[in-house]
């Protein structure tokens, strides 16, 4: 989403996808100045301005600190992946960057007490847990009216019927829903490291990262290098796929009630979740 509505001259997103700065405390203690100075420091005028950030969904203080700092006058766009999908392309993520070692249904076990640990453990293991849409969205509601809210169902709506769902997102955000752009972009699609070596440089604290920051101070050109040093270390995969029995036993378990519950909230049919494939 975020490599397609930055094609539009009428939409400012930064250059950085995740900011954290909602989510992270130590960016959001430098307050709001520092925030528009940061990522929106080359706006010029566009109608619709914003920032694209999972993380945002999930902790359970995002909304109230959007409300506080910006106003109720902000509208969302929440995308919906079937929750079992989510989790295992999320499992295989934290898995890539090495912070994962255990199988995925070893993953799920030990879930709720990682979750325990600390804000890294929760962003990194929330496996199940982010599959709970409902509950984070009535988060929301309880400061931003629904009305400012739009949502996407990843596999009807994002995948299949991308062009008219793209249509009607630009008319929600106020911007010209005429404009041609590039709608056949692939993202985050499944890798895994060529060298292990150079991952956990990449992602884990070491002397050498350390002693870059010396020689480069400039926090934003050295991470273009670790991107695209990370970039240059990924390949892709097909992960193995899960099996229609497992599908179902974590369907079954954990989100039969909530996809139920979400269906509600959202005034959207998500039967296409209650099909078992693979």
């Amino acid at each position: 989403m975020h490599n397609i509505l930055k094609q539009h001259p009428e939409i400012y997103l930064p250059k950085i996808k995740e900011t954290k700065f909602f989510q992270n405390n130590s960016l959001f203690f430098k307050g709001l100045d520092f925030y528009e100075k940061e990522f929106f420091g080359k706006w010029k005028g566009e109608k619709a301005i914003g920032e694209i950030d999972p993380e945002y969904m999930y902790f359970e203080y995002v909304p109230e600190r959007i409300y506080k700092c910006i106003g109720e006058d902000v509208k969302f766009i929440f995308i919906l992946r079937n929750p079992v999908d989510r989790a295992y392309s999320h499992y295989w993520m934290s898995y890539r960057r090495g912070y994962e070692c255990e199988s995925f249904e070893n993953a799920i076990k030990l879930e709720p007490e990682r979750l325990k640990i600390d804000e890294f453990y929760k962003s990194h293991f929330s496996y199940i847990d982010r599959g709970f849409y409902a509950e984070q969205i009535e988060r929301f509601l309880k400061f931003f009216p629904k009305e400012n809210m739009f949502f996407i169902i990843f596999e009807t709506e994002f995948i299949t019927n991308r062009k008219n769902t793209i249509i009607s997102l630009l008319k929600f955000l106020g911007v010209d829903s005429g404009i041609n752009i590039d709608l056949n972009i692939k993202s985050n699609q499944a890798s895994i490291y060529r060298w292990k070596s150079l991952r956990d440089f990449i992602y884990k604290p070491n002397h050498i990262k350390k002693i870059g920051k010396f020689f480069m101070p400039n926090k934003k050109f050295r991470r273009r290098i670790i991107r695209a040093l990370d970039k240059i270390n990924q390949k892709k995969i097909k992960p193995p796929e899960l099996t229609k029995t497992f599908k179902k036993e974590l369907l079954d378990r954990f989100f039969l009630d909530e996809i139920k519950k979400l269906s509600k909230l959202i005034e959207k049919d998500l039967s296409v979740w209650l099909e078992i494939n693979g």
